[in-house]
């Protein structure tokens, strides 16, 4: 959950459709703000979707796609931010196997 501090602004999505996932991703920090994103983090099922990230930026976005192996059973999907301020968020959800279609939401 978010602590005190200067916020990043964060709307992450993980999309399940069959056995691929599409995880979504927007990060900002307030414009005039000195405050930086310094880690980022997003996972399905235990891996780590994101592998460019560079500590220091104002602005993340994009997508990542990712195949789950066995997609008749749940998937925990979770993701977690900090910034050079001291702020922080984290939170996880599950993508349901029993569901072909499902979906997974954070924002703030």
């Amino acid at each position: 959950m978010a602590d005190d501090g200067t916020p990043i602004t964060y709307r992450i999505k993980f999309e399940k459709d069959h056995s691929s996932v599409k995880a979504s991703y927007d990060l900002s920090v307030p414009i005039g703000d000195p405050a930086l994103i310094a880690a980022f983090q997003i996972s399905v099922d235990g891996a780590d979707l994101i592998s460019n990230f560079l500590p220091g930026q104002s602005r993340f976005s994009g997508a990542q796609f990712h195949t789950l192996p066995h997609p008749g059973q749940d998937a925990t999907v979770s993701f977690s931010i900090s910034s050079s301020q001291g702020w922080t968020a984290s939170d996880s959800d599950v993508l349901r196997g029993s569901q072909t279609f499902d979906d997974a939401e954070f924002s703030n």
